[in-house]
């Protein structure tokens, strides 16, 4: 088994790296966005509505428009741009045994995945 940080989530972050890397106020298109941090054209706009919601972008559409950092760089968290994009990082099911919630019953391997997952988030 594999663990690992989705497509999207992987994409959010090399646009926001990007775009941290910049001087501030400069607007780059979603096209260029696409071409520069070589992300899918097609998953780009999601992306940056994503990140405009929850503030770290500000876009505007339009022949004039674009994306920019709407926060400092050093105000980026890496692991709250994760839970945006990839949502909770709890485990839904055992690893072990998928039919069962790693809540109902102890597993080993479970409890190794909670204490690794609290000590990332400290």
């Amino acid at each position: 088994m594999r663990l690992a940080l989705t497509k999207r989530c992987e994409y959010g972050i090399r646009i926001l790296v990007y775009l941290a890397m910049r001087p501030r106020r400069t607007r780059v298109t979603t096209a260029d966005l696409a071409r520069i941090c070589e992300v899918p054209p097609g998953n780009v706009p999601t992306i940056v509505n994503i990140l405009s919601r929850a503030g770290y972008l500000s876009s505007s559409p339009g022949r004039n428009g674009g994306c920019e950092l709407a926060v400092e760089p050093r105000d980026l968290s890496m692991l709250d741009v994760a839970h945006l994009l990839e949502g909770n990082l709890e485990l839904e099911h055992c690893l072990l045994d998928s039919r069962h919630r790693c809540s109902e019953y102890e597993c080993y391997l479970c409890n190794i995945w909670q204490d690794g997952r609290a000590a990332a988030l400290a």
